[in-house]
């Protein structure tokens, strides 16, 4: 019996030992965990504690030069999300909602076939929707048409319609701004995000009345842009119609202030809706024609040789050539009327855009200055391979392609009546502006101020960049004879009574894709120009592409002239610019 007492002393003996070794390492763990592992597990805590969510900024607005209506803003909108376990009709909620969101039925019958999910009612570009589309939404959940259907608050961006959506871009449905100046002034516009941090309770609820840490978020500043929205929206009407009634590929027009470089509109055709791009985009008409195209110039090239003909000393107005045609290097070059005119002046040879004489005057100023002519004019150097861009704030602007190397003299004959290169339209409006504003090169520009959110206070002006390339003398005599080319030579059908219209005609063979030639009966057809002549306020190119002339041949003069005459015609006013009773300023 003793020995049993004895045996059970012992073992309660060390069961306590065990304990108190228990106790012992547990509370040096304590000790070490408060001690030496403080910061590391304090650390560990607060990531479980706090919960720090980020603020989207709004983005910013987009104004024309008036600052009135924006061209681009912010409005509310709304996602929808389906809970699809509380979905008890899939066919049914699809069939409903199809009409409503624009996505096809069958997208939504696979979205809400996924069990017992969380499902964004997306596709594509359809995903935000305005107020109106909300509420249609809720009305249907209201009567117990659809269930598990729920709406979130976002933001989404808003267009004017129909206007500059080559210009502007547009942002995607995950925020990613896409072409224009929304893609160019992307860091400006979009702002800074903020942020908020504050202790949370296991629901993710805050459990202090006030956060953390409280970063607001920087909202995006203002543009105003140098376009004006009323001149805008008569280039695009005239342009529109034009492109309709000669049943054209495309076209594009530039209303351009010489003296700023300030682009006041620019619209390219075939066109999309900024607010509808996800189903209005494609291949055919992304492309923003007015600085991307290239294209061989025609006659409005020749305005390059003109200039550099009076600068160098070489053009008499008064001497005389045998117009029709001109052997160079074994190549006849002929007038575009195959005839000529028999034996006219070169005042005469600029009127009706003969190809000789400027081919003479092209040989007259020799290849290396040409060459440095067209480099002057912002064309760049047509010995290397590709031209120059102007630099124009806009995204994808092409350059022009040249011949990469020294002039044959069939190519400098060529290049001197704007065949064999190619440039680009804007490329056109910044050398031309440079005649109309008294000989200075000035960098063309979409971005007239930045401002603080609202409106409330400018922060920057754009200042372009400018440089003299022709003297005001060499200016003033190659507008005199532009004025004459719309006065009574090929460009006729853009004179405008009480404005003095100057400017050329451009009729351009296409080239063929295959290398064989030009493509018969297929023309860029284009008119460049600037009102009035002698004090220019505006300059304004037009071209369309392969546009269709029942019973005749589509020319600059006869297609792209009168559209540019319509679009001065509103333009001018618009620019409080005055006819004058006097024909030509004289009285």
């Amino acid at each position: 019996m003793g020995s049993l007492i004895k045996k059970s002393k012992e073992r309660s003996l060390l069961i306590g030992l065990l304990w108190l070794l228990c106790l012992v390492v547990l509370i040096f763990r304590l000790f070490w965990l408060q001690t030496f592992n403080h910061d590391e597990l304090l650390a560990q805590a607060k990531e479980e504690w706090i919960k720090s969510e980020k603020i989207k900024p709004k983005r910013g607005s987009i104004y024309d030069r008036t600052k009135g209506q924006p061209l681009a803003w912010e409005v509310d909108a709304y996602y929808f999300v389906a809970d699809t376990s509380k979905v008890k009709d899939v066919k049914g909620t699809a069939n409903a909602l199809s009409p409503i969101l624009g996505i096809d039925r069958d997208v939504l019958i696979r979205k809400l076939s996924v069990k017992d999910s969380s499902v964004e009612l997306r596709d594509k570009g359809k995903y935000k929707y305005p107020e109106n589309v909300y509420r249609q939404v809720v009305a249907l959940r209201e009567k117990g048409k659809i269930h598990g259907i729920y709406a979130f608050s976002t933001t989404m961006r808003q267009y004017t319609r129909s206007t500059a959506a080559h210009l502007l871009g547009f942002v995607n449905v995950d925020g990613k701004a896409v072409g224009g100046v929304e893609q160019v002034y992307d860091k400006l516009l979009r702002g800074e995000a903020g942020y908020v941090k504050y202790l949370k309770a296991k629901n993710g609820m805050m459990i202090s009345d006030t956060p953390d840490q409280n970063q607001p978020p920087q909202q995006g500043k203002d543009l105003v842009l140098t376009i004006d929205s009323q001149i805008q929206s008569q280039v695009e009407l005239e342009l529109e119609e034009a492109i309709t009634n000669y049943q054209a590929k495309g076209g594009t027009a530039i209303v351009a202030d010489p003296h700023t470089g300030e682009i006041l509109a620019m619209a390219s055709r075939p066109t999309f809706d900024s607010n509808s791009y996800a189903s209005t985009l494609n291949d055919e008409n992304r492309t923003n024609r007015a600085i991307e195209s290239q294209f061989e110039p025609g006659s409005t090239f020749k305005i390059v040789t003109l200039a550099a003909a009076i600068e160098e000393g070489i053009f008499n107005a008064n001497k005389t050539f045998q117009s029709g045609a001109i052997n160079i290097a074994g190549q006849i070059i002929r007038d575009w009327n195959g005839t000529g005119w028999g034996e006219i002046s070169f005042r005469e040879g600029v009127k009706q855009s003969s190809n000789v004489a400027f081919v003479l005057l092209g040989k007259a100023l020799g290849p290396k200055k040409l060459a440095d002519y067209i480099d002057r004019f912002g064309f760049g150097k047509i010995t290397e391979r590709f031209g120059k861009k102007t630099g124009i704030d806009l995204p994808a602007e092409a350059r022009g392609v040249f011949f990469g190397r020294d002039l044959y003299p069939a190519e400098l004959a060529a290049t001197s009546f704007g065949q064999g290169v190619s440039v680009t339209p804007i490329q056109q409006v910044a050398a031309i502006s440079a005649v109309a504003n008294g000989g200075k090169w000035i960098k063309p520009h979409v971005l007239k101020e930045v401002w603080e959110p609202q409106l409330k206070r400018k922060v920057k002006v754009v200042k372009p960049e400018s440089k003299r390339i022709i003297q005001e003398s060499t200016a003033k005599k190659a507008r005199e004879l532009l004025r004459e080319v719309v006065r009574s030579g090929t460009g006729t059908k853009a004179d405008l009574a009480g404005y003095r219209v100057a400017g050329k005609t451009g009729t351009a063979q296409k080239p063929d894709p295959a290398g064989n030639g030009y493509l018969k009966g297929k023309h860029m057809v284009s008119f460049i120009g600037f009102a009035p002549y002698d004090h220019p306020d505006l300059v304004v190119y037009v071209a369309i592409d392969e546009p269709f002339v029942e019973g005749g041949e589509a020319s600059g003069g006869t297609v792209a002239a009168p559209v540019a005459k319509s679009i001065l015609e509103k333009a001018l006013p618009i620019r409080k610019v005055e006819r004058n009773q006097y024909a030509d300023g004289v009285k």
